[in-house]
């Protein structure tokens, strides 16, 4: 069974249609946590819709970016890369029901170099950071 119905696929199929350059999904599965069997397929699905997102699946557990907490090794993570170059994204865990359409937009946005749509302030901000962060965002449909 897929995880993009039929139905989906065609939309998917249309919306990652924009990629310019290729997004690689680097993959740490984690063995008893029942979201890495739906994530490592729904990667698979996605390169097989368009071969510009690659999917790299990697042995170890724990992933080069130290984690910042516990809990993000408590679920498959996803590290989003463009030429060999990490982004800083990290997906932690699966991308089920309203996290799907922003988990694509961050594909696209990423293949196409889209820009930060972030203030100059704020990105002087974040600019000026000089210890590791904790930022977590969660999407609702509210």
């Amino acid at each position: 069974m897929n995880i993009i119905s039929d139905n989906i696929r065609q939309e998917v199929s249309q919306f990652l249609a924009d990629m310019k350059q290729p997004v690689t999904m680097e993959f740490y599965a984690h063995p008893s946590n029942p979201a890495t069997d739906p994530m490592r397929q729904l990667l698979n699905e996605l390169h097989d819709i368009n071969a510009k997102v690659e999917v790299v699946e990697h042995s170890m557990l724990l992933p080069p970016v130290p984690p910042e907490t516990p809990e993000d090794l408590e679920g498959p993570i996803t590290i989003f890369s463009v030429n060999g170059q990490s982004t800083g994204i990290r997906y932690l865990g699966f991308p089920g029901g309203q996290e799907f359409g922003t988990f694509l937009e961050d594909i696209v946005d990423l293949s196409v170099e889209r820009p930060v749509s972030l203030s100059e302030a704020t990105q002087d901000w974040l600019r000026g950071l000089t210890t590791p962060l904790h930022l977590e965002v969660f999407v609702t449909p509210t």
